[in-house]
């Protein structure tokens, strides 16, 4: 994929960018990557906060639909939020200076609802955490 400047895709804006780039982006996933650094707003202790893996995976459900409105329908990105989390499963959180990828794979979209399951691994691969949720715009 080439590389596109993630401010450009994300409604939010720094300091509360929590993914570095979209990676993959097709109609059914989309994946990110993000180091988790010192100054994060949601970092504390040394580690991201669970609210800062939820709003992770949050945002690569934002990038992908930012993607879509900008590169395909040639639109302004639009401004969404999360209507639910479901099943949200947190095996550790991560230390400053890793990088994380995060993927979501389209459970179901209808009249600007997203469902979707997410996978957040480590540098390892291995899975740190997961959820569904549901976002609008």
């Amino acid at each position: 994929m080439e590389k596109n400047n993630i401010k450009e895709l994300l409604p939010q804006h720094p300091p509360f960018i929590m993914v570095d780039a979209l990676t993959e982006y097709d109609n059914d996933a989309a994946e990110t990557q993000f180091e988790v650094k010192a100054d994060n707003l949601l970092v504390k202790d040394g580690k991201l906060r669970t609210c800062g893996l939820i709003e992770n995976i949050a945002q690569t459900s934002a990038a992908r639909i930012g993607y879509y409105y900008k590169y395909v329908l040639h639109q302004p990105v639009q401004m969404g939020f999360v209507g639910s989390i479901r099943g949200m499963k947190v095996k550790r959180n991560p230390q400053v200076g890793e990088v994380l990828t995060t993927r979501i794979e389209i459970i179901a979209e209808a009249f600007g609802m997203v469902a979707f399951a997410a996978t957040v691994r480590d540098g390892s691969g291995d899975v740190i955490a997961k959820a569904e949720m549901k976002t609008a715009i």
